[in-house]
This record gives C-alpha cells, sequence and structure tokens, in this order.
C-alpha cells in the first residue's frame, strides 16, 4: 500500500483535501460543525422521536395512576414499548405513531390500542414538539453563554487596543476593540434574555387537549406533565393543538440573534481583508483557493452569514403558514426543522472559536485612529472649549481643515495650528489653542482616556461593563444549570417508575 503524502508541516494531506495551501493546518471542530450540519438529514420526526417514546410511557403510567388502566395492563404495555423502541431504531417508518401503535399492538395484543385512551396524535404531536424545542432551547442558550464569556475573556485583553468606529463604513471616533466587543455583547445578552423569556411559554405541556376538545376520560394533565418535566400547562384545549406562537417566538429570536451574529461576521470580515489588515483569522477558521496560492479565505464567517440568512427564511416560512390557516390544528402550519436548530448552533460555536482565536493588528488599529480623521470630533470640542464659539461654527472649521488637508495630502496628525488659524481667520473667526492642546486633541489614546462615563471607551468605563456581563452571565448559568438539572431529575424519576411497572 502506498504511504500517505504529507505536506512540510507534518499534516497528513489526504485527510483533508481542502486543507493545502495558506490553510493547510487541520480544520477547527467549530468550523466543520458548519459544513456537518448542511449534509445532516434528520427529519423532524427522527429529532421528536426519543421524546415520543418517554411520552407514551408516561402517559400509560398516569393511566394506570388514575385507574383507567390496571397497573398489570401498563406492565404488560411498558415492556412491549421497550420492544418496539428497540424496532424502530433499525425502522425509521415506527418512529411514526400511528406505524409504531400499530407495532406494539402486533408485540402485545389488542391490549397495546389502550394506550390511546384519552389522546391525539394532535395534541402528542404538539407535546413532543415542545419537549424536543425545549432541549434545543437549552442547547442554544448554552451555546451563546459560552460564546458572551469568550467575547468578554478577548475584551479583557484589548482594553487599550485603540480603534476606530465606523459608521455608514466610515471613519467616526476613536474606541477600543474592547469597547466594540462589549457591544456586540450588550446585543447578545438581549438575545440571551429573549431565549430564557420564552423557554417558560415552552415549557408548558398540551397533552389531554386531545384533538382539540379534550376527554371525558378522567386523565390527570398535570401529573403527566410533572413526569415529562413540564413546569406548566397549556390550559386551553384549543391552545394545546392550535397555540403556535412559541414556534413563532423561537424562530423570530433565532432570527435575531443570528441577525445579530451576523452583522459582527460581516465587520469582522471586513477588517480581515486585505485593504484593512486590521485583523486576521487563525487559519483553522479559513478556507482556501483552489487556484489562488495567496488565499486565504474568510470561510468560517461566509458561512456563519449563511446560516444567520436561513434562520430569517425559516421565520419568514412559519410566519407564512400561521397566517394562512385557521386557529386550529392544521398541517399547513410549517414547523422549526432540526437543520435551521442545528445552524443556529454550528454557527455560534464557529464564531465562538473564531473569535476565541482571532489575532488582533493592534498597530494598524491605532494607525487608521491617528491618521483617518477619527479624531476630529474632539478637535472641534477642543475650539468651543477653548475659545467660546459654538458647536456648528467649530464644526464647520474644522470640516474645511479636513478638505485642506486631504488637498495637501495630509494625514489627521499632521494638522497644524496654522491650518486651523488660517481656516478660521477666512470665516473672521481669531483662535487660541497652543500645540501641546492641539496634539493632545489628535491623539487617539488619550481621547479614549478621557471618555469615563457610563458606556464610553475609556478602560475604566469598559472594565465596569465587563465586570456586568460576567455577573450577567453568571447568573444565566446558573439558571441553566438549575433547568439543565431539574429535566435530568425528571428523566431520572420516570425511568425508576418504568423500571417499577416493568421488572
Amino acid at each position: 500500500m502506498k504511504k500517505a503524502e504529507t505536506n512540510p508541516n507534518g499534516n497528513n494531506s489526504l485527510q483533508d483535501a481542502s486543507r493545502i495551501g495558506r490553510t493547510s493546518v487541520a480544520k477547527a471542530p467549530e468550523f466543520q460543525e458548519l459544513y456537518d450540519y448542511e449534509t445532516k438529514n434528520e427529519t423532524l420526526a427522527d429529532a421528536m422521536f426519543p421524546y415520543q417514546s418517554y411520552l407514551h410511557k408516561g402517559y400509560v403510567i398516569m393511566l394506570a395512576e388514575q385507574n383507567i388502566i390496571s397497573k398489570d395492563e401498563a406492565k404488560k404495555i411498558l415492556k412491549g414499548l421497550q420492544n418496539v423502541d428497540e424496532l424502530a431504531e433499525n425502522d425509521p417508518a415506527l418512529r411514526l405513531y400511528l406505524p409504531y401503535e400499530s407495532a406494539l399492538i402486533k408485540e402485545i395484543g389488542n391490549l397495546g390500542g389502550k394506550m390511546h385512551i384519552g389522546r391525539s396524535r394532535n395534541d402528542m404531536d404538539n407535546t413532543t414538539n415542545r419537549m424536543f424545542l425545549r432541549d434545543r432551547l437549552l442547547d442554544i442558550i448554552s451555546s451563546l453563554i459560552q460564546f458572551r464569556i469568550e467575547l468578554l475573556s478577548k475584551a479583557s485583553g484589548h482594553l487599550n487596543t485603540v480603534m476606530v468606529a465606523y459608521t455608514h463604513r466610515k471613519e467616526a471616533q476613536p474606541i477600543t476593540f474592547a469597547h466594540y466587543l462589549t457591544a456586540i455583547d450588550e446585543s447578545f445578552s438581549k438575545s440571551l434574555d429573549r431565549y430564557i423569556e420564552l423557554y417558560t411559554r415552552m415549557d408548558e405541556c398540551p397533552l389531554g387537549a386531545g384533538a382539540t376538545g379534550g376527554t371525558s376520560w378522567p386523565i390527570n394533565r398535570a401529573r403527566v406533565g410533572e413526569l415529562l418535566g413540564f413546569k406548566g400547562l397549556v390550559s386551553n384545549t384549543i391552545e394545546g393543538v392550535a397555540g403556535w406562537d412559541h414556534i413563532s417566538e423561537f424562530a423570530s429570536d433565532n432570527a435575531i440573534y443570528m441577525s445579530s451574529l451576523s452583522r459582527f461576521a460581516s465587520e469582522i470580515q471586513l477588517w480581515s481583508t486585505d485593504e484593512y489588515r486590521s485583523v486576521e483569522l487563525n487559519d483553522a477558521f479559513a478556507g482556501i483557493s483552489s487556484m489562488m496560492p495567496q488565499k486565504k479565505n474568510p470561510d468560517a464567517l461566509e458561512r456563519s452569514r449563511k446560516a444567520a440568512a436561513n434562520s430569517v427564511g425559516q421565520l419568514m416560512s412559519i410566519l407564512t403558514s400561521v397566517n394562512a390557516v385557521e386557529y386550529q390544528h392544521s398541517g399547513t402550519r410549517s414547523p422549526l426543522e432540526p437543520k435551521s436548530l442545528d445552524a443556529v448552533l454550528a454557527a455560534t460555536h464557529a464564531m465562538t472559536g473564531l473569535t476565541k482565536t482571532l489575532q488582533v493588528n493592534k498597530e494598524q488599529m491605532l494607525k487608521y485612529a491617528r491618521e483617518n480623521f477619527s479624531t476630529m470630533t474632539d478637535l472641534a470640542d477642543l475650539l468651543v472649549r477653548k475659545n467660546d464659539i459654538d458647536f456648528r461654527d467649530a464644526h464647520e472649521i474644522i470640516a474645511d481643515v479636513v478638505n485642506l488637508a486631504i488637498t495637501e495630502k495630509k494625514t489627521a496628525d499632521k494638522i497644524t495650528i496654522d491650518m486651523i488659524k488660517n481656516v478660521a481667520a477666512k470665516r473672521n473667526q481669531k483662535l487660541n489653542i497652543t500645540n501641546g492642546e492641539l496634539q493632545e486633541a489628535l491623539d487617539p489614546v488619550q481621547i479614549v482616556t478621557r471618555k469615563v462615563g457610563l458606556g464610553m471607551p475609556a478602560p475604566t468605563a469598559v472594565q465596569s461593563m465587563i465586570d456586568n456581563g460576567l455577573k450577567d452571565i453568571s447568573s444565566k448559568k446558573a439558571w441553566l444549570e438549575k433547568k439543565q438539572s431539574d429535566l435530568q431529575k425528571s428523566n431520572d424519576s420516570l425511568r425508576k417508575l418504568i423500571l417499577n411497572y416493568t421488572n
């Protein structure tokens, strides 16, 4: 057998043929996830099947507790369910309810049909869907918490990394990279709040609604909801099968969050261009050109932005489908597909790893801040403070100074007192500033340091935002751990009850 070729860095070049050229290092697992979710073919039925199995068992136990079926009947049904679950692992057709029920009846006889007392596929599907979405919601919350941790960790290392903030893609004012990252964190904190608020509404059990009008059987809806780990109930039976706002809300929260993530990715991509050279992606998160050896493509950024676009599309599909249907259970409604949730997770994981490993060109950032006229607002403020003129006059004087500097091919840090005074004289203004004051006004580092107000870019102000963000994350982590623990306890409790019935 021919020995596998290796590249000069010692990597096996045949393991991943895309890792060549300037990105010959191994692809980051978080980056690979952006490829894997696109090729994953999990259906919603497949994703919900494990929850359907738990639902059946919990419901059978409730029926026995309510003396609707005997404990011996419950035991036989539960044992039969275990056998059918094993069959369904190799037969996807059994992951749909009616074929599944038919397989149960073949296993244990007509007794299997008693499992369906008081139920409909309508309330069952809505329940298993909520169980599935509840877990995915916690997964997204967990990933977003980790993303915020990495953002603030990165910010902590760049409190003094001065850069330019942009508006309309034009240089605006000096800030720091830490100030920028805490802005992203604040945006994401609001998405995290929205997800957490949604969880309470998602964590409501509709089981017992039947087809839409409930049942005359003396079922215990609260008990079956408890067995399945729900903290609340969807009270009205019509809402139990017709309600879709939790689906729309989840899709909306995804679209809002992913749009914010996409804007962050877009900006990082802009700054990583050969023209900006302000940041550099770690090779493990970049792609290559098959033709051009100099290329190092921002592939993780673009694929994350693509995932964001898909999230917006999923929202539009759901809203359109709900708008076109009456307030009742209907197959017209579009669900949240597993792939759309995988996209959110993949993009979040990729951007978390990309942020953690992002290389920042501090010198280039500072150079732009010094030379590209982002300091002009502070220069105008100096004229107002020193010469008792109104800001509009100062604004127009400095605008003319900028035009003059551009004509003379001078950068912002080369502006002189004479340039300012000559422009002011043409406007019948006499100004009094010293060279020391001018240099201080033109220094982006000093400008940033002076802006100590709440939410501003001075290191002390940004450190306060980092501290507050970490406190918020800590409380959110505690919330998440409590919810995960509650669900685990509920699952463990149901398993024990199943064993008590089947042993």
